[in-house]
């Protein structure tokens, strides 16, 4: 058991994103006689040039009081629509494909039958792109502007999509910073040196470089990112490596300028010769990075492919380096990691920022929930969804890399890796039908709330030939007469129109 009823200190290790976020959720989780303290190093800079949200960056900045138009005024965040993955099929100019942030209220999405989408499977049979069919992609077609994108946004449901924010890492952690403070935080610049533990191994106090008097502390949030002091580093958890599975240990960030009028309203991945690129519009720039393996490539070639491919004018930061895996147990007694502190995989598709507010949000769900008396069954729980959150992860991913290039010795290395088992079941079903709830609601549990549904297991699979077009056909022919020919005619009807543009409507959704 864990009683947080009475405590008078809660201490996070670490700035950034997930340290300010974290504060910010422990000074409503506690009452206003606990202190809440943010130890935050001057010598150690947040990770990362730009960032980019799920949708639970939405619910985050609610949940914490923070209004979008004040988070997006003080931040300078753009919004983000989805992403877009280039060349990781032929390797083309033309070769792209997209992972949108669909939402329900066209016919696509709200019909569902026999657990599955037929009018998407209608489009995977058919060899249609599967973003066709949201009227909102004709903004991020056009290169729209952000008041563009806000008034496509405006029309909710119909425009078939929404929308989370591309980011300043730096931006958003000093506005987090000065909000957290405001009310009432503790913000204290110092390098902890040591956090000391009693017996029990309960952590009691951090020892700080330059220090005599130790800050004693009744909960300990371990926001230092990869220096991991706490569960990694104080506690020796045991680590759990993905390295079997994903070869990406390298990333080289950088800034580049707008390669388009507008900042582009999706996340754009590209495919490299030894990993793939990010780049990340922020209002001003792009916030970029080469993410490779080392065991393809060095530091001096992914530089010299930077310049080749963005210009000679780009200079590179420092290179970070990472095991993809994640920490056993985040939850130990009375210290939880947060973000980086916890694990991570790679950048591709958001994970870490995603991961870590569903962290927080069960870490605030379950100690409200017991009024500060933490049952340790419910701990282990915590550590078990934690850990099947990053399995799903982890199967999402690897899906990606199932792709058709094979040009390069990383291309090729790729396509020879095993399988993790969870998802080697889930890409035999694949080769029979589309993604089903089903298939992956078994990566949330315990309260948890998964990250990718099993539509952006679609939207990947399909463009990649995960799914084959045979085996949305195989679904489709065991459906009523009726539905099957409610399919057909929209079939027909895209085939007219080309492309999205008014295809969807309200009017149609029961047709």
């Amino acid at each position: 058991m864990l009683n947080l009823r009475n405590i008078s200190r809660v201490v996070v290790i670490g700035g950034g994103t997930a340290g300010w976020f974290s504060a910010l959720t422990l000074r409503r989780l506690f009452a206003p006689n606990v202190e809440v303290r943010v130890i935050e190093s001057p010598d150690i800079g947040i990770v990362g040039v730009g960032e980019g949200g799920l949708l639970n960056l939405i619910d985050a900045l609610r949940r914490n009081g923070i209004g979008l138009k004040e988070f997006v005024r003080e931040t300078g965040a753009a919004f983000k629509l989805g992403f877009c993955y280039e060349g990781w099929r032929t390797g083309d100019d033309d070769d792209r494909y997209y992972h949108l942030f669909g939402r329900p209220g066209l016919q696509e999405i709200d019909w569902m039958e026999a657990g599955f989408h037929p009018l998407l499977s209608g489009m995977v049979h058919e060899g249609i792109e599967l973003h066709r069919y949201i009227p909102g992609f004709a903004s991020i077609a056009i290169n729209a502007s952000q008041q563009q994108a806000a008034a496509m946004l405006q029309l909710g449901e119909s425009s078939g999509l929404s929308a989370s924010f591309h980011f300043d890492s730096h931006k958003l952690a000093d506005y987090l910073r000065r909000v957290a403070v405001s009310r009432g935080v503790v913000h204290q610049q110092a390098r902890v040196e040591e956090l000391v533990c009693d017996a029990e191994g309960m952590a009691r106090a951090a020892r700080l470089e330059g220090v005599e008097e130790v800050v004693g502390l009744d909960l300990l949030i371990d926001a230092s990112g990869l220096a991991r002091l706490g569960i990694g580093g104080k506690l020796g958890v045991r680590w759990r490596s993905f390295s079997d599975y994903l070869l990406l240990d390298r990333a080289v960030p950088f800034h580049m300028p707008h390669p388009q009028p507008n900042p582009s309203l999706v996340t754009r991945a590209i495919a490299m010769p030894a990993g793939w690129m990010w780049q990340i519009p922020l209002m001003e720039r792009v916030g970029a990075g080469y993410v490779f393996s080392s065991a393809h490539t060095d530091e001096a070639q992914v530089v010299d492919e930077i310049h080749r491919r963005i210009g000679p004018g780009i200079e590179p930061m420092r290179t970070l380096r990472f095991e993809p895996g994640h920490f056993e147990q985040v939850w130990v007694g009375n210290v939880m990691a947060i973000g980086l502190a916890s694990g991570f995989v790679e950048p591709l598709e958001a994970t870490s920022i995603g991961q870590m507010l569903e962290q927080l949000r069960n870490f605030e769900r379950i100690v409200a929930a017991g009024d500060g008396v933490v049952a340790g069954h419910l701990i282990d729980d915590f550590n078990e969804a934690n850990a099947r959150c990053w399995s799903g992860i982890r199967d999402f991913l690897r899906m990606h890399y199932d792709c058709p290039r094979r040009d390069t010795a990383f291309w090729r290395d790729v396509a020879e890796l095993p399988l993790p088992p969870s998802y080697a079941e889930l890409w035999a079903c694949f080769q029979q039908r589309t993604p089903r709830m089903v298939d992956v609601q078994a990566y949330a549990i315990n309260g948890w709330q998964g990250i990718f549904h099993a539509i952006n297991w679609l939207f990947v699979a399909a463009p990649l030939g995960v799914v084959p077009r045979e085996a949305a056909a195989a679904e489709l022919a065991s459906l009523p007469a009726a539905s099957r020919r409610r399919v057909g005619a929209y079939i027909n009807r895209m085939r007219e129109l080309g492309a999205a543009g008014n295809f969807s409507s309200t009017q149609e959704r029961s047709a």
